[in-house]
């Protein structure tokens, strides 16, 4: 596990990558600006992104395990109801589509790079270890779900 698993919140991984993106945008900025078509796609890669976070955090509230994805061995329960029925992990998915619109807005293929940075990042630094924990926590239940939903989509 890497040292630094659970210990830079999601949010910071997606701001960090974005203000990476960014920088390669502004760098190698072709000038390029982006049409009517893409403005309607960044808004509904945002409402959906934003959305299906807004979801998922409060379908964690309302089974009243923790919401804190620092430490996920205080979870109280393993939910696999609503949005966690199709993605065992919505928060990250939501926030991927965020970086998705970000790119569309900088209207730029390089900075497209950040995305399976993104990916990367959340799964090495995020993900694996909350798999562990829950694992450890929920045994048998955790690998039945595993096996039956998959990890983003």
């Amino acid at each position: 596990m890497p040292k630094l698993a659970l210990k830079i919140p999601p949010l910071a991984v997606l701001l960090l990558v974005a203000v990476l993106m960014g920088v390669i945008a502004r760098w190698l900025d072709t000038g390029e600006t982006y049409s009517t078509w893409q403005g309607l796609l960044l808004m509904l890669f945002v409402v959906a992104g934003l959305t299906i976070i807004g979801v998922a955090v409060f379908t964690l509230y309302k089974m009243e395990t923790t919401v804190d994805p620092r430490n996920p061995g205080l979870s109280t329960k393993l939910v696999t109801v609503g949005l966690y029925n199709y993605s065992r992990n919505p928060v990250y998915l939501g926030l991927f589509l965020l970086l998705l619109a970000w790119n569309i807005h900088l209207s730029s293929f390089y900075a497209c790079a950040g995305l399976p940075l993104f990916i990367w990042a959340i799964t090495q630094l995020q993900i694996v270890p909350e798999e562990q924990q829950l694992g450890d926590k929920f045994g048998t239940d955790y690998i039945d779900y595993c096996a039956a939903v998959r990890r983003w989509l």
